[in-house]
């Protein structure tokens, strides 16, 4: 059985804590408190930045989904260092394998200044402190891997100071001649991104069936379905057909690289300044969409969404999910391919709240005409060009997209939205080309 924290425990043990009852903020600073030290152990083993990276990234993302199995919360440090060590072990041999098939690629965590020479460099560095003693090899490296003080590195180490002192001083001696000067300037180039530890916080990984992990993963991360009044957005297509609750939780499923974060990016655009948001919970294909959601979550800066990684992100973990969410939204790509953005499928999200006595019955009686139309699609005639200037008219231009679409950002009422689809549904804009209602936000004149 775990040992609980108790009063007067360590902060690693209550971040834990915090952690296993669902608070993704804590987990964030326990990749904080423990990154370096864990880089430090994945960089002497595979002396490659970029693989490193992906080593301590998938080590905390293990060891978030393994929290419960952690009988002294503690001991986090030892425990996450073995995970570590495991992960980076199962790089290595993938990377002999790569050199044997003679089909080497590039680490996922791969960047552009990280040039052959840089590379040579740095495995030279490394390769020295690698004969360090022990205790000196992750002074030394922690003391010029972010230019830290000796305090700095006492404290991650547990180690008094002076003892500090004394290791550094030892492997100064020891790595004596031209080696010292370029070791502060390249290591402090190898460190982790700065915003390493607030994109990983986000990302919960789940391992195994969707049927019997994610439930376990919403429960934790406090998911339920609560929201009783509709919240605009501004998006037509979330508005009309999947309209969001204040306080309630909304899943996003779907595709690799339809849009998901550029709809949350644009959702936080709109309404991030708005009390009782929604909680966003966006799944993605582990480990396929990891790497790239933690460099676009880090890019983007702090998002209200859980990037929940599953090994069957979309039909089985959205069924999975349903007792928990209010909203569900499902990005199709086949929708990209048609040029329509945001690529939200109609046909597969669905909302608790899309009912008569929740958004009112000329909402709803809008809504099942949309739908029903959506399904000629495929038909000739005014029928079939009806549905499709339907489904064009779905799609819109994003504010946080206008240096991509050249367009501008367009915020549409709800009120708006459902006059708009009630015309389009009544033949009022037949006589318009069809392309005529691809990204844009009010009805074409």
């Amino acid at each position: 059985m775990r040992e609980s924290r108790v009063a007067g425990g360590s902060p690693t043990a209550a971040l834990v804590e915090r952690a296993l009852a669902g608070d993704v903020e804590a987990f964030a600073e326990l990749v904080r408190e423990h990154q370096d030290p864990a880089f430090v152990t994945a960089l002497l083993m595979l002396r490659d930045r970029g693989r490193a990276q992906d080593a301590v990234q998938d080590a905390f993302l293990v060891a978030f989904a393994n929290l419960a199995t952690l009988r002294s919360p503690q001991s986090f440090g030892a425990w996450l260092r073995q995970i570590v060590r495991h992960q980076a072990s199962r790089i290595l041999r993938r990377q002999k394998l790569e050199v044997a098939l003679d089909h080497a690629t590039p680490s996922t965590a791969w960047d552009p200044a990280d040039t052959a020479e840089r590379r040579d460099e740095l495995r030279r560095i490394l390769r020295a402190i690698h004969e360090l003693p022990e205790g000196e090899r992750d002074a030394t490296i922690l003391f010029y891997l972010k230019d830290q003080s000796q305090k700095a590195v006492a404290s991650v180490l547990h180690l008094p100071v002076t003892t500090v002192n004394n290791r550094l001083h030892a492997a100064r001696a020891r790595l004596k001649g031209e080696l010292l000067p370029v070791m502060e300037r390249t290591l402090a180039q190898s460190a982790l991104p700065a915003d390493f530890a607030d994109a990983l916080g986000r990302i919960v990984r789940v391992a195994g069936a969707a049927a019997d992990r994610v439930p376990v993963a919403l429960s934790r991360l406090g998911a339920h379905s609560s929201g009783t009044e509709p919240f605009e957005t501004g998006i037509k297509v979330i508005d009309l057909l999947c309209p969001m609750t204040q306080g309630g939780s909304i899943g996003l499923f779907g595709d690799p690289r339809v849009g998901k974060l550029v709809l949350v990016e644009e959702l936080t655009h709109n309404i991030g300044k708005r009390e009782d948001q929604p909680a966003i919970f966006t799944f993605v294909k582990a480990p396929d969409e990891i790497d790239a959601y933690t460099t676009l979550l880090a890019d983007a800066g702090p998002l209200p969404t859980v990037v929940i990684a599953a090994d069957e992100a979309s039909e089985g973990a959205l069924q999975a999910a349903r007792p928990f969410l209010d909203v569900a939204v499902f990005m199709s790509r086949h929708l990209v391919e048609d040029g329509i953005y945001p690529a939200v499928n109609p046909r597969k999200s669905w909302s608790r709240l899309l009912d008569p006595a929740f958004v009112g019955s000329d909402h709803w009686e809008v809504a099942q005409g949309v739908w029903k139309a959506l399904g000629d699609i495929d038909e000739s005639g005014s029928v079939g060009g009806r549905a499709r200037r339907i489904r064009n008219f779905l799609s819109q231009p994003f504010f946080v997209a206008e240096a991509y679409t050249n367009r501008p950002g367009a915020y549409v009422r709800r009120g708006e939205t459902i006059a708009a689809f009630a015309a389009l549904l009544a033949g009022s804009y037949d006589h318009l080309p069809e392309a005529a209602f691809l990204m844009c936000g009010s009805l074409p004149a």
